[in-house]
């Protein structure tokens, strides 16, 4: 029945090649929901110093952040959009795995970042998480840490309660919505005292969810919290 299956699906693969989700071009083998091209052709965090003044003064101003970076542009591409909606709320794991190489990659460059002792992804509460059966910044970090062979923290962060989406939210609302919603996970309680922990969100849009993450963070002894997501809202 397995070896069934397998020709079924081989069978239909051939009438119905899948096709990258942001282009429709048929997709090579070892490709997955996204093709090679989109990925290189995706706009990206330009290396400016006028972009590094704008991300300075929207996400460092309060100090609760030390350092920040992303890889892509979120609300100027829209196929940086469908990868991450896909990654979300499709199940999507390669992509986060790809999202987790090329923050690698950003972050082993970066004298800074790359001095982080650990590397921690934003919780889900665990309702939401039971719910969409991931947690799609805990991907990303698990191919961050395989590929810089840096200490994996999951459980570092919880969130206590469960907030309401950020996504229709203002800035303002954002930062009451998810004031106090997350606290260090039990198993860690006193474990990061002088630590440099880089912190990893599949997106930042306002800031402030990492913030508030940043600064429970620093509440409970770590030295520097940094900040890394796949993509960026400016």
């Amino acid at each position: 029945m397995v070896v069934l299956g397998r020709v079924g699906n081989a069978i239909f693969d051939f009438i119905y090649p899948p096709v990258c989700s942001t282009c429709d071009r048929v997709l090579d083998r070892g490709e997955n929901y996204v093709c090679g091209r989109c990925w290189s052709d995706f706009e990206r965090v330009p290396a400016t110093e006028t972009f590094t003044q704008l991300i300075e003064q929207k996400f460092l101003a309060n100090e609760a952040i030390d350092g920040l970076t992303s890889v892509f542009l979120f609300e100027q591409d829209r196929r940086v959009r469908e990868a991450v909606h896909l990654l979300k709320y499709a199940g999507a794991e390669a992509i986060g795995r790809t999202f987790g190489k090329m923050i690698a990659r950003v972050v082993a460059v970066n004298e800074k970042l790359a001095a982080c002792e650990a590397v921690a992804p934003v919780p889900l509460h665990p309702a939401r998480r039971r719910e969409r059966g991931y947690n799609q910044s805990e991907l990303i970090t698990t191919s961050i840490c395989a590929e810089l062979a840096v200490r994996h923290l999951p459980g570092l962060l919880i969130r206590k309660r469960q907030t309401q989406t950020q996504t229709l939210l203002d800035a303002e609302g954002r930062r009451k919505n998810i004031s106090g919603a997350f606290a260090i996970g039990k198993d860690f309680g006193g474990s990061i005292e002088g630590m440099r922990v880089l912190l990893v969100d599949d997106v930042i849009t306002t800031g402030s969810t990492i913030k508030e993450c940043a600064r429970v963070l620093k509440e409970n002894g770590a030295l520097e919290v940094y900040a890394a997501s796949a993509a960026i809202t400016v």
